[in-house]
C-alpha cells in the first residue's frame, strides 16, 4: 500500500490550504469542539510521501482554525498512526 492509500484508510484525505500548502487532514472532535488533524512532513511545508519520513501533527479547531495544541513530532509517519490506533 503507498501513502496515499494507507493515509486514506486510517481516514485523512490529502488537503491544500490557500497557501498552496499540501497536507493529510481528519475532521474529529476534540475538547468538546469540532476540529482536524492536520498531518505534514517535518518541516511543515508539506505533505509525508513515505511511511518512513519523520512527521508533524497539529490538532486545529474548525471554526476558528487555531491550534487546540502544541504540534507533536513523530520520528515517522507510521509511529504516528500506530500511536493514533491506540
Amino acid at each position: 500500500m503507498n501513502v496515499e492509500e494507507t493515509m486514506s484508510a486510517h481516514g485523512f484525505r490529502l488537503s491544500a490550504g490557500c497557501s498552496g500548502q499540501a497536507s493529510y487532514t481528519k475532521f474529529i472532535k476534540s475538547q468538546g469542539k469540532r476540529a482536524y488533524v492536520s498531518v505534514t512532513n517535518a518541516d511543515g511545508k508539506g505533505f509525508p510521501t513515505s511511511l518512513e519520513e519523520p512527521v508533524s501533527v497539529v490538532v486545529y479547531e474548525l471554526k476558528s482554525g487555531d491550534e487546540l495544541g502544541p504540534a507533536q513530532k513523530f520520528q515517522s509517519l507510521c509511529a504516528f498512526l500506530e500511536s493514533a490506533e491506540e
